[in-house]
């Protein structure tokens, strides 16, 4: 955890750095009801939200009843209790949906996180990603690329996976590292089986209960 703030707070500096704001401050009821108006504008600090936020850069501390939208980078920590949206994200996002088009360096914590490509973790009941460098923790994890770990209360997916998935299910169409639970499947593997059922399919012989080793 001391880890994780230390990153942001560090993530927060840079930006800082970097920024060159439109607005210091914003307030948004439903966009375009909000100050300042434009979407094209670019916040660096507080953005409070009371329906819907849309701006195009947002750096600093962003906070809604609602939802918010930041169409280009997010650099901070949104909190919304209905939804955080950013083409890309370095920081942290904690609300009920969380959505990163595409980079997200930092933590997804809510009930639905996604990133197209997510460096750092999702923590959630489904978390979705194109491509996960890090962890997935949840009850319903899939990842089109897995490069980590996929804990899952329920089931784990990845079309092509490197780490470790442990979870009640876990499926894979390739993997190459570890998988634990009662049952685990993969159409390929490099690597080693552990539950109550596991199944390498493109293997002579691809049933073995408690221990399978595909190589």
């Amino acid at each position: 955890m001391k880890k994780l703030l230390m990153a942001f707070a560090v993530l927060c500096s840079v930006s800082a750095l970097h920024a060159e704001p439109d607005f210091y401050s914003a307030l948004c009821a439903w966009a375009p009801g909000q100050l300042p108006s434009s979407s094209s504008s670019v916040i660096w600090g507080i953005r409070g939200t009371l329906f819907y936020g849309d701006h195009l850069r947002m750096e600093g501390l962003d906070l809604a009843i609602g939802a918010n939208r930041t169409r280009e980078r997010f650099d901070g920590l949104g909190i919304a209790f209905v939804y955080n949206y950013a083409n890309s994200l370095a920081g942290m996002e904690l609300g009920f949906a969380n959505v990163v088009e595409r980079e997200a360096y930092g933590v997804q914590f809510g009930a639905w996180n996604h990133a197209g490509e997510g460096y750092g973790e999702q923590r959630g009941i489904v978390n979705t990603a194109g491509y996960c460098a890090g962890l997935q923790d949840g009850f319903i994890n899939w990842s089109d690329e897995l490069a980590g770990v996929q804990l899952g209360a329920l089931w784990d997916h990845a079309d092509a996976g490197y780490g470790v998935q442990w979870g009640v299910v876990n499926t894979a169409d390739y993997f190459a590292g570890l998988q634990v639970g009662l049952f685990n499947w993969a159409n390929d593997l490099d690597g080693l089986q552990l539950g109550f059922i596991n199944v390498i399919a493109n293997q002579t012989v691809c049933v073995f209960p408690f221990l399978n080793i595909g190589f």
